[in-house]
């Protein structure tokens, strides 16, 4: 069983398995439009109330988490766990769908299909993006809800609004949030204090209305929206505050007070922040939450880290039990929690926590399985889904220093990289053996969760690197490659010798001007890099076949940043964060690039794709630029990592639990609506 601290535990993110979208042929209807009343009479909301609604249940919901840094201040949170602690409390001003898209019109809602579902989605805002082409400039145009309020009764007005964006701008913010580093109209100049007391861009058009105009067009401006809605009256200063005067609530370059760990979080969100004691966080629901109080009247956020590493080590000191996973029949509806060696299921089953984001290899999961009297790993006790994290793991391949003769682009030097590339791809499916259900594998550089990338119900899609250099196909998704490798072979030697190596029929002889038998392999972290087993096998199969692929150990970047500065690097194992600010323009281009792609369509494509606004273009333009990744043969997408899910269905109704969660939408976007048995 694998080392407890290498268990993730947030709650964040979702429930059930990503899938695929599929176009719904009945009509798309809405949900009702959530209107912002109280369930029960309270004092304006205020801050003493006792969050029980009308009739909600009095259980609590406890949600587990890793260590929280107790920095509950929405401006300055930044570990997941606190982010997690102030997100019950807040408003976001605007969201994403399930796949990831903005939801542009949050106030009269929008229906969209994912999973051959149409979901309804509701925020507080509306935003309205306008691209002028002839003056380079983006407006975006947002209108607020006006009856939304803060759990203390205070009205929630477009300066809440640009209190919080001014706080965000300013020149000694250091927080998490990006919107002070995009090109927003007078915002360099107005944080170098070049006689400029406002933010030129940034515009005050009502009590619900406002603008922002940027420079140019970047994809990754109205990402960056995605901001706390912060109450003015609470965590700035309302005497220092009037838009006409040019005062925003604070003392510019100064914001001290407003970053200052406040007792507790304030907001418009679902749930009032009670107090912290003992590592346990509590809140009661706010009965004037726009989407309605919820349900559920408590809830706990519990640290579990020392609880689980705790009931590990006990589990590891003691004997093995007699019976293991596999041995009881699917009927037996008595076996015993005590037995089971997984320290979150025993947890689970003996109702120390609800809910579990965390990470589960083949071990766990069976042991998760012997939990449930079905043998399954969602059953009577535990409900246990899989949901893509959007962080992907790959192989790179530098096209300047793994080419043939000069042209790094030629036909023979994306031969050479297909080689290697359908090496790799072939042998992703022994990563099975140690995840199972615990992670999937991916065919293009993109979260299989994003509405930018492809699933296998889309028009022509096609696993990467599986054909042999005459377009015939030599393994499948499924195919234990370990168990035959002669195909494999022949289609590797015959991209070789496509490429201009020459070779016995058995193995490669000799490498053409400007291509090597011998390349080396980046893997940092070493044998504790999940990709190293992958790397280690490919890496013996190009021995039998004449090339040596050196795999250098890396404890930390450093190794990789150092040969990338003296442009030595060849192939490295790498991961990347797809759920942030994804710029295929910036990732494969220019000089901070591990790949440095210098082919001068690609990059024309890339960047513009990255200032394509309409979504249907964004997306045909972003399928355009993975193929061509896939074409020059420089990545080798290898497996999305996935969160485990893990629920108490003994005590959650599971009926309630917000159905398709994904990366880009948590299940707390919907907190509201779940009820304990």
């Amino acid at each position: 069983m694998k080392a407890i601290w290498k268990r993730v535990l947030t709650a964040a993110v979702a429930l059930p398995v990503i899938a695929c979208i599929t176009a719904c042929s009945h009509k798309q209807e809405k949900k009702p439009k959530p209107k912002p009343q109280a369930t029960v009479v309270v004092d304006n909301g205020n801050i003493d109330a006792q969050g029980k609604g009308n009739g909600q249940s009095d259980i609590p919901l406890v949600i587990g988490c890793d260590k929280l840094n107790k920095k509950f201040n929405p401006f300055v949170a930044e570990t997941v766990p606190d982010q997690q602690a102030v997100s019950l409390t807040q408003l976001y001003l605007i969201g994403n769908d399930r796949q990831g898209r903005i939801v542009y019109n949050g106030i009269d809602g929008e229906v969209r299909a994912y999973n051959g579902s149409n979901y309804t989605y509701y925020g507080p805002a509306d935003i309205e993006t306008r691209y002028n082409r002839k003056k380079d400039e983006t407006l975006y145009y947002i209108t607020l809800r006006d009856d939304l309020k803060f759990s203390d009764g205070e009205p929630v007005t477009i300066d809440d609004v640009l209190f919080t964006i001014y706080v965000l701008c300013d020149k000694n913010y250091k927080g998490d949030y990006k919107l002070g580093s995009h090109d927003i109209k007078g915002l360099s100049k107005y944080q170098k204090n070049k006689n400029i007391k406002n933010i030129a861009g940034v515009r005050r058009l009502g009590n619900y209305k406002m603008s922002i105009t940027t420079n140019g067009f970047d994809a990754s401006m109205i990402q960056s929206l995605k901001i706390p809605i912060c109450p003015l009256h609470y965590y700035g200063n309302i005497e220092k505050y009037n838009y006409s005067k040019k005062k925003f609530g604070f003392k510019k370059g100064d914001i001290s007070t407003v970053c200052a760990n406040k007792t507790s979080p304030v907001g418009a969100g679902p749930y009032r922040f009670v107090k912290y004691e003992q590592k346990v966080i509590y809140y009661t629901s706010n009965e004037i939450y726009y989407k309605g109080c919820p349900q559920i009247a408590y809830v706990q956020l519990k640290e579990m880290k020392e609880i689980l590493n705790a009931t590990q080590a006990k589990i590891d000191n003691e004997p093995s039990p007699e019976k293991v996973p596999g041995d009881e029949k699917a009927e037996d509806t008595k076996k015993d929690p005590a037995l089971n060696r997984n320290a979150e299921a025993l947890e689970m089953t003996e109702g120390t926590v609800d809910v579990l984001d965390t990470v589960l290899s083949k071990e766990d999961i069976s042991w998760v399985s012997y939990a449930n009297s079905n043998g399954e790993i969602s059953g009577n006790r535990i409900s246990t889904n899989f949901v893509p994290t959007g962080i992907y793991q790959y192989i790179g391949i530098n096209p300047d220093n793994v080419k043939t003769g000069t042209d790094a682009y030629s036909e023979k030097s994306k031969n050479l990289r297909k080689a290697f590339a359908t090496a790799f791809s072939a042998f992703r499916s022994i990563l099975y053996d140690y995840y199972a259900d615990g992670t999937c594998i991916i065919q293009y550089p993109c979260s299989s969760a994003s509405w930018l990338g492809t699933s296998k119900d889309d028009e022509n899609y096609s696993q990467a690197y599986n054909k042999d250099i005459n377009g015939d196909i030599v393994y499948n998704e499924d195919t234990d490659i370990t168990k035959n490798q002669d195909n494999l072979k022949k289609a590797v030697l015959s991209y070789f010798e496509a490429a201009g190596y020459t070779t016995d029929g058995m193995s490669v002889t000799d490498a053409p001007a400007g291509a090597n038998t011998e390349y080396s392999i980046i893997v940092a972290g070493g044998k504790s890099n999940p990709l190293y087993q992958l790397v280690s096998q490919t890496a013996d199969f190009f021995k039998e076949i004449g090339i040596t692929l050196d795999i250098v150990q890396s404890g930390d970047k450093r190794t990789v940043a150092k040969r990338v500065a003296n442009g030595r690097l060849q192939l490295w194992a790498g991961r990347c964060d797809t759920s942030k600010d994804y710029n295929l323009y910036k990732r494969y281009t220019g000089k901070e690039s591990l790949f440095g792609i210098k082919e001068p369509t690609f990059v024309k494509l890339a960047k513009r794709a990255g200032t394509t606004i309409k979504d249907t273009l964004k997306k045909k333009r972003y399928k355009n630029l993975y193929n061509n990744i896939l074409e020059m043969a420089v990545e080798v997408p290898v497996i999305e990592q996935q969160s485990a899910i893990m629920c108490s269905s003994s005590r959650i109704d599971m009926d309630t639990i917000t159905k398709d969660i994904t990366v880009y939408y948590s299940w707390i976007n919907e907190i509201e609506n779940i009820e304990m048995k």
